[in-house]
């Protein structure tokens, strides 16, 4: 009867998970870790400079975020695209950038591509127990404050794991709670693979309050963005943004027109 007992209370653990007081600590208190503006504009992250008119449709998308969070308290965003290499984690690393200067929130960038680490890369962090460690085997949660700005980091290193697994385990379950219930001003930007190159993205947006789809003109194509939309849920849906756009903002969605990330346009070509 005692194994009974405790077997039944370890189901239920397991059910409705504690916070990871791991998580909340290292939220509170991520390491510094060096930055500089020259950096930013080599990685083609423009958010952080308001004055940078590459940052402008950046700004409209914090604009709608912001009032999200206001009007439906929305504080765990994810960015994703139907496909890969269409600017995803370019997007999501300068809506993080932009997010980061509004002194009323704190803003994370989580890297929750597990299996690429693209917005890790983005921001040239390799952490020695990544997102996808922790989620695995716990340990050490790491969280990286850049030098200079207000952003924080939540990196993983990439690599052949099983994701979708970790993503629904107890413990990234503790992991989103603890995000939640940490400090009301707080906001959760989260990388997350494309739609189509597994089911990563379906299993996180039980924890998220909302997401953004990413296109890029000339790639991608309506049916994508429509199946997309239609996998995930038309409820939690935020925005389009249009990258590569030339033509200006439009209706249902943001343009972006720059370079989004070194190597990127390469792998596309092979």
């Amino acid at each position: 009867m005692h194994s009974s007992l405790n077997q039944m209370a370890g189901d239920a653990a397991d059910r409705h998970p504690l916070p990871d007081a791991t998580v909340a600590d290292a939220l509170d208190a991520p390491e510094p870790v060096g930055w500089a503006p020259e950096r930013a504009l080599a990685g083609g992250i423009y958010g952080f400079n308001s004055i940078d008119p590459r940052s402008r449709s950046f700004n409209l998308v914090r604009g709608r975020l912001l009032e999200l969070k206001r009007a439906r308290n929305m504080r765990l965003i994810g960015v994703v695209s139907a496909t890969p290499n269409v600017g995803k984690s370019f997007v999501s690393a300068n809506i993080s950038a932009s997010l980061s200067r509004d002194p009323q929130i704190r803003t994370f960038a989580v890297d929750l591509d597990l299996r690429r680490g693209s917005l890790s890369s983005q921001f040239g962090i390799v952490p020695d127990n990544g997102l996808n460690d922790y989620l695995a085997n716990g340990g050490r949660f790491e969280t990286y404050l850049l030098d200079g700005e207000a952003l924080t980091i939540i990196p993983t290193r990439g690599g052949m794991v099983h994701s979708a697994e970790l993503l629904a385990s107890a413990r990234a379950r503790g992991m989103f709670q603890a995000m939640r219930r940490s400090n009301p001003d707080n906001v959760f930007i989260c990388d997350l693979p494309p739609v189509f190159a597994n089911d990563d993205a379906v299993a996180t947006m039980a924890y998220l309050d909302a997401y953004v789809v990413v296109s890029e003109e000339g790639l991608t194509t309506e049916k994508e963005i429509k199946d997309s939309v239609e996998t995930l849920g038309r409820q939690k849906l935020a925005g389009i943004i249009l990258n590569k756009f030339k033509g200006g903002l439009v209706s249902d969605g943001y343009g972006v027109d720059s370079y989004y990330a070194v190597g990127y346009g390469e792998e596309r070509r092979k």
